[in-house]
C-alpha cells in the first residue's frame, strides 16, 4: 500500500494548522480552555497574536504566554507568534516612537509651479515647496512642523509641459540656481512646470512605523519583538516555539487601503533610504537627480520615464528583500525558528507600494513558507471572476483565478519553502461563513497548492465577540464547534497528501509586477483564468527566477524550463508593453522552449535606454509567436501542452497534480449549480483509488485505456472534491468499488419521501443536549420562518415503515442549513457540513418501523438580531435560512 495512503488509514497524519489565538490578558483557566478547545479539532499548532493584548512584550504578555508555551508543551503542540504588536506588521512595538525616533519612515517628495507666458527672469521661493501645500481644510490636522524644519532639498527641475501635465524629456536642472530660500531663473520660451523634489520624514505613512528599505530601521523589529522572545524562551526555540508571522508588513508611505499606489499612476511620497540613493545614483548617473519628476509625471516620450520608474522600483523592492524581508528570516535561522506570514495581495497590490510590498515574490524572499490570506469575502461560492463590493471594491478574477496560484506557485519554486505555502484564512467573513463554505474555501485553496492553514480566529473575549467573526468556539456559543472541527481533522488529511512531493503543471505564467511598473499591460489573471477553466495548470514565476535559475535549483534542457524540481513546457508571458533586458536574454538564450505571447510583443526595454540596444534585444523575441487571449487554451492544447483534458467541457472543474511515489489528484467542482459527470482523461496510470477526505474513505475506481491514455470517469456535485490516487502497479487494499450516488439511485427500486410529518425542537449550543418542547411540523419549511432571530441546534424526528430490511439505502435531504448529523435507529450514521447531503444509510435499516432523528446546526449569523448593531459593518450579506426543509426521499 502506498505510504499516504496508509498514513490516512491509519490516522497518521502531520499537523499542517496554526490558527490565531487572540490573546487579550484573560484569566488562566480561559487560556487553558480555549488551547483545549483547539487541541479538540486535531490542530497541534497555535499562532498567538498580540494585537489586542494590553502589555505585548511585558510582564502581562508574558505571564500569558507561559501559559501557552506550558499548555502546547504538555500536549506536543508548537507555537508561533504574531510578530507586532499591532497591525500591521513595522510597529515595532512602539519602539521607534520611544527610542529611535531617527529611524522614522523616509520618503520623498515634490511641489511644482508652472511658470507660463514669461519672458523675463523669474523668483520661486523654495522653502514654502519643501512640505505638502495646507489650505482651511487641514487646520486641525496634527503637522510635524519641527520635523518639517529638517526637509532636505534634493533636486529643483523645469521640464515643458505639453499637454495635460505630460512634460517633455527635455529637462533643466535648476538646482544650483537656488541660493538660500530662493530660485533666480531665466527660461527659455513656452510653458514649462518647475519641480522641487525634497527628502522628508513628515509626508507619508505611520510615522511610528519602521522604514522597510533602511536595515537599521528594520533592526529595530528584532530588538523589539523577536529578540526579547528569545531571551524568554530559547530553550524552546526550534521546539515547542516554531517562529514568527507577519502579517501585512508594508512599504506604508501612505496611510489606508485604496489598492491603488501604482508607481507613476498615483501622486504620492515614495519610500527613501539612505541606501536607496546610493543605488539610483548607481544606477541612473550623475545626473540621476534630475530623473526624479518621472517618478511621479509622465513624459511625452517614455523612454527616460520608463526607465527611472522601473529602476527606481527594482531598487526599492530589492531593499524591502534584502533589509526587511531577508534581515527577518536570516536571524530567525540563526536561532533555529522560522519566519512565515503573508504580504496584502489585494486587487494587485502585490506589485504596489503603499500598503502593498512592491513585488510579491522579492517581499516573500526571506520567509521559509511562501505566504498567502483569504478573508474577508476574497473567495466566494458561485462568485468566480465577480466584483467584490464591501468597503472596498474587489477583483473577483484575480481572487478565484490568481491569489491562490501566486502562493503555491513560491512554494513549489522557491527551495527555501521547501513546498510549503501557508494562508490565513476564515477571517472577517462574518458569522454567515459557516462551515458549508469553509470546506468549499479550503478546497478551493488545496486545489491550488495551498497546503499549511492559519484559521482566523480563536477569540477568547465573551461571545459575541465583534472583532472580524466568526469564531470557531465563540465561548461555546458556536453551534458549530464540533463540525468545524471535523473539518479541521479533513483539512489535515488533506494537507498531509499534499506535502513532502512534487506538484506538476505544463505551464509557466510570467508574474507581471515588472510591467506595471512601466507601461501598459495585461494582468496575469487573464491568462490565469483562460488556463483554469480549460484544465491547464500552471505556476507563476518571476523573472528573477528565470534570471537566476541557478540558485531555484534550474535549467533549460531538452526544451523544458526546469524550477526546482517542476518541469514546464511552455512560458507564457501576458502582454507587456515593456519587458526587461533581463527577460529578453532569457528569451534569447532558450532552446527549444515553447514561449507564447499574450495578445502582443513588448515595445521597449525598462532598464535600457540606448536604441541600439533596445534594437537587438527586442529582435529576440520576433521568433515567437503571438496568441490572443481568447485562443491561448487552443493553442497550448493544439501543441500537446497539457496534462490531463476532458471529454466534454466543464470550465469550474478544477485540478491539482501531485507527484509522491505515485501520481496524486485532486478534483473540486467549483460550480454553484452544476453537476460535473463525465470523463477524464489522464497522462498514466493503470490503476487508481478514490479519496473522500471527509469520511477518511477509499474506494477503486475504474481505469481504461485508450491509446495509451488512462480515462476515469468521475461525478462531483457542487461542492463536492475528491482525491484521487493513481499507479501503474497494483494499490494493495480492500477497497469498494466506486458507484457515484447517481449510479446508486438509477439501481434504487423504490422510492419513498420522507418531506412531511416531522417534530422538531430547539437548543442554544450553551444548553445542549437539553431540547425545549417538541412541535410537530407537517410540512416542512426553514426554522427562520418561525423563528427569524433562533441560532443553534435543531433536532427533527419522525419514523417511517419498511416492509423488508432493502439492499440499498439512499437518504438525500434538499435543502439544510447547514450542517448535519444523522441517526437512523438510534445509531449514528454521520456529518455532513456542506451539500451534497447524501447518506447511504442501507447498513442501518430493519424491517418494520425506523426511526430517523436529524440534527441542524445553524450558523450565529441570525443571532446578530438579538445584540446591539456592531460598531462597523464590512458586508450587507443575504441572510441564510435555517433549518431543513424541501424534499427528503430515501431511495432502495
Amino acid at each position: 500500500m502506498d505510504k499516504t495512503v496508509q498514513d490516512l488509514v491509519n490516522h497518521q497524519t502531520e499537523n499542517y494548522i496554526l490558527p490565531f489565538l487572540w490573546m487579550r490578558g484573560e484569566e488562566e483557566q480561559v487560556i487553558r480552555e480555549e488551547i483545549a478547545r483547539i487541541f479538540e479539532c486535531g490542530i497541534r499548532g497555535i499562532c498567538v497574536e498580540a494585537r489586542p493584548h494590553p502589555d505585548f512584550a511585558g510582564p502581562g504578555w508574558w505571564h500569558d504566554l507561559d501559559i501557552v508555551m506550558e499548555e502546547a508543551k504538555q500536549r506536543g503542540m508548537r507555537v508561533w507568534v504574531l510578530d507586532d504588536a499591532h497591525f500591521p506588521t513595522g510597529y515595532a512595538n512602539g519602539l521607534i516612537e520611544k527610542k529611535y525616533p531617527n529611524r522614522r519612515k523616509t520618503y520623498i517628495n515634490y511641489n511644482t509651479v508652472d511658470v507660463l507666458g514669461a519672458q523675463n527672469e523669474v523668483t520661486i521661493h523654495i522653502s514654502p515647496m519643501l512640505k505638502p501645500k495646507t489650505s482651511w481644510l487641514d487646520i486641525r490636522k496634527p503637522i510635524d512642523k519641527e520635523e518639517q524644519k529638517n526637509n532636505k532639498l534634493m533636486s529643483v527641475v523645469a521640464g515643458k509641459l505639453v499637454i495635460d501635465g505630460i512634460i517633455t524629456e527635455e529637462l533643466i536642472d535648476l538646482t544650483d540656481h537656488v541660493e538660500g530660500d530662493f530660485l533666480t531663473c531665466t527660461l527659455p520660451e513656452g510653458s514649462w512646470r518647475i519641480y522641487v523634489v525634497y527628502e522628508t520624514k513628515t509626508d507619508g505613512g505611520n510615522p511610528k512605523y519602521i522604514n522597510m528599505i533602511d536595515e537599521d530601521s528594520v533592526s529595530t523589529q528584532l530588538e523589539a519583538v523577536y529578540e526579547p522572545h528569545f531571551q524568554h524562551y530559547k530553550d524552546e526555540f526550534g521546539k515547542t516555539f516554531a517562529g514568527f508571522f507577519s502579517d501585512e508588513p508594508a512599504f506604508g508611505n501612505v496611510n489606508g487601503f485604496e489598492f491603488n499606489e501604482s508607481i507613476g499612476r498615483k501622486d504620492m511620497p515614495l519610500p527613501w533610504s539612505e541606501e536607496a540613493k546610493t543605488l539610483l545614483s548607481e544606477a541612473l548617473g550623475d545626473n540621476w537627480r534630475v530623473f526624479l519628476p518621472y517618478l511621479w509625471n509622465s513624459t511625452e516620450e517614455m523612454n527616460i520615464c520608463v526607465h527611472t520608474r522601473y529602476i527606481y522600483m527594482d531598487v526599492v523592492t530589492r531593499l524591502y528583500e534584502k533589509n526587511f524581508s531577508k534581515q527577518l528570516g536570516n536571524w530567525c535561522e540563526a536561532h533555529n525558528v522560522e519566519y512565515i506570514g503573508h504580504v496584502i495581495e489585494d486587487n494587485d497590490q502585490h506589485s504596489r507600494l503603499g500598503s502593498g510590498a512592491g513585488h510579491f515574490f522579492r517581499a516573500l524572499s526571506g520567509q521559509h513558507m511562501s505566504g498567502i490570506d483569504v478573508i474577508g469575502g476574497q473567495v466566494i461560492f458561485g462568485g468566480a471572476g465577480l466584483e467584490r463590493r464591501g468597503i472596498f471594491k474587489g477583483d473577483g478574477e484575480f481572487y478565484h483565478y490568481t491569489l491562490g496560484k501566486l502562493g503555491s506557485s513560491y512554494g513549489h519554486l522557491d527551495p527555501k519553502k521547501k513546498g510549503r505555502t501557508m494562508c490565513e484564512l476564515f477571517g472577517a467573513y462574518g458569522w454567515k461563513l459557516g462551515v458549508r463554505d469553509m470546506k468549499y474555501i479550503l478546497d478551493h485553496l488545496v486545489v491550488r497548492g495551498i497546503n499549511h492553514l492559519v484559521p482566523h480566529a480563536f477569540s477568547m473575549r465573551e461571545y459575541p465577540d465583534f472583532d472580524c467573526p466568526p469564531h470557531f468556539y465563540a465561548r461555546g456559543h458556536n453551534p458549530q464547534f464540533k463540525h468545524f472541527a471535523h473539518l479541521m481533522h479533513y483539512a489535515n488529511r488533506l494537507c498531509h497528501i499534499f506535502n513532502g512531493g512534487r506538484h506538476i503543471a505544463p505551464v509557466a505564467v510570467l508574474y507581471h509586477g515588472e510591467s506595471e511598473w512601466t507601461g501598459e499591460y495585461m494582468k496575469m489573471q487573464k491568462p490565469a483564468r483562460a488556463l483554469t477553466e480549460n484544465q491547464i495548470d500552471f505556476d507563476f514565476v518571476s523573472i528573477d527566477m528565470l534570471n537566476n535559475l541557478e540558485t531555484y535549483n534550474g535549467k533549460l534542457e531538452n526544451n523544458h524550463l526546469t524550477i526546482n524540481g517542476e518541469e514546464f513546457k511552455c512560458l507564457v508571458i501576458p502582454y507587456s508593453q515593456y519587458i526587461t533586458k533581463e527577460l529578453a536574454a532569457f528569451i534569447k538564450a532558450t532552446a527549444g522552449l515553447e514561449i507564447i505571447f499574450v495578445d502582443g510583443k513588448p515595445e521597449g526595454i525598462s532598464n535600457v535606454v540606448d536604441e541600439q540596444e533596445v534594437s537587438e534585444l527586442l529582435r529576440a523575441v520576433d521568433k515567437f509567436k503571438v496568441v490572443p487571449l481568447s485562443e491561448l487554451a487552443k493553442e497550448l492544447k493544439k501543441e500537446g501542452i497539457f496534462d490531463l483534458q476532458l471529454k466534454k467541457p466543464f470550465k469550474d472543474l478544477t485540478y491539482y497534480h501531485y507527484e509522491k511515489g505515485i501520481s496524486i489528484y485532486m478534483f473540486q467542482n467549483e460550480s454553484a449549480h452544476e453537476t460535473f459527470s463525465g470523463e477524464i482523461e489522464l497522462s498514466g496510470g493503470e490503476f487508481a483509488i478514490i479519496y473522500n477526505g471527509l469520511e477518511n474513505k477509499f474506494e477503486k475506481i475504474e481505469v481504461r485505456k485508450v491509446n495509451g491514455k488512462s480515462i476515469i470517469n468521475l461525478e462531483l456535485r457542487p461542492y463536492d472534491s475528491c482525491v484521487l490516487f493513481v499507479s501503474d502497479g497494483s494499490l494493495n487494499g480492500e477497497f469498494e468499488k466506486y458507484r457515484p450516488y447517481s449510479i446508486k439511485l438509477n439501481e434504487c427500486k423504490e422510492t419513498i419521501e420522507l418531506s412531511k410529518g416531522w417534530n422538531y425542537s430547539l437548543v442554544k449550543n450553551m444548553d445542549y443536549p437539553n431540547f425545549g418542547e417538541v412541535t410537530q411540523m407537517n410540512e416542512l419549511v426553514p426554522i427562520s420562518a418561525i423563528d427569524p432571530a433562533f441560532t443553534g441546534i435543531i433536532k427533527y424526528e419522525k419514523t417511517f415503515e419498511l416492509a423488508e430490511v432493502p439492499r440499498q439505502g439512499i437518504l438525500a435531504f434538499e435543502s439544510v442549513y447547514e450542517a448535519v448529523e444523522l441517526f437512523i435507529n438510534d445509531e449514528y450514521v454521520g456529518m455532513k457540513v456542506c451539500p451534497p447531503y447524501i447518506y447511504d444509510i442501507a447498513d442501518y435499516l430493519r424491517e418494520g418501523t425506523n426511526t430517523i432523528r436529524v440534527e441542524v446546526a445553524t450558523t450565529l449569523d441570525r443571532d446578530r438580531f438579538n445584540h446591539p448593531e456592531p460598531p462597523f459593518i464590512v458586508w450587507h450579506d443575504p441572510i441564510d435560512p435555517t433549518g431543513m426543509f424541501g424534499k427528503i426521499t430515501l431511495s432502495f
